[in-house]
């Protein structure tokens, strides 16, 4: 999994930078279409509801793009480790910081829910999150568009009984693909 992100990550850097696919006109990262996206990542997990500190996670996202470029990302995604899943929902917005010919940096905060599916048959978890990151957007061609992110991440858990158990931190590279319409 590591080899297959880091082939895709290099391959971003290489061909996006000023991209042989597009005309020197189409270089502007002014899009307001709608978008739907393929999302990967990898975290280094911080928890003491396992030993296990990689958390591998793939999922979906469907995006709308807002006043002055702004963006307003709807995610649902699946996390593994080898204790538990974990299904997620989350709700992220992304403000542009910086634009250059075929990439633009920006930086946004997340927030969501998610439940826990434990391996061994404990129960299940449900918690919220929130967390903030950075990222790079890469325009291929006019519909077709890569972002890479490095995300900082804070999870609480709650069980059944309102009682607090634990807050857990991760450190996560997220990899998406998208499309737009």
């Amino acid at each position: 999994m590591k080899k297959v992100i880091f082939l895709i990550l290099c391959t971003s850097f290489l061909f996006s930078s000023d991209s042989k696919y597009l005309k020197e006109k189409e270089y502007s990262n002014n899009d307001l279409r709608v978008f739907v996206g393929l999302s990967g990542s990898y975290a280094y997990f911080d928890s003491e509801k396992t030993t296990d500190n990689s958390l591998y996670s793939y999922g979906i996202y469907l995006g709308l793009p807002i006043f002055d470029n702004y963006e307003v990302i709807l995610n649902k995604y699946n996390s593994v480790t080898s204790d538990f899943k974990y299904n997620q929902q989350s709700l992220t917005l992304n403000v542009p910081l910086t634009s250059r010919k075929t990439r633009r940096v920006y930086v946004g905060i997340v927030g969501g829910k998610g439940t826990i599916e434990f391996n061994n048959n404990l129960g299940n978890l449900d918690d919220y999150f929130y967390g903030v990151h950075i990222g790079k957007r890469y325009k291929f061609t006019r519909n077709y568009y890569a972002r890479i992110e490095l995300e900082a991440m804070k999870y609480n858990y709650k069980r059944e009984d309102l009682k607090e158990i634990g807050k857990d931190r991760a450190l996560i590279f997220n990899y998406g693909f998208e499309y737009r319409f």
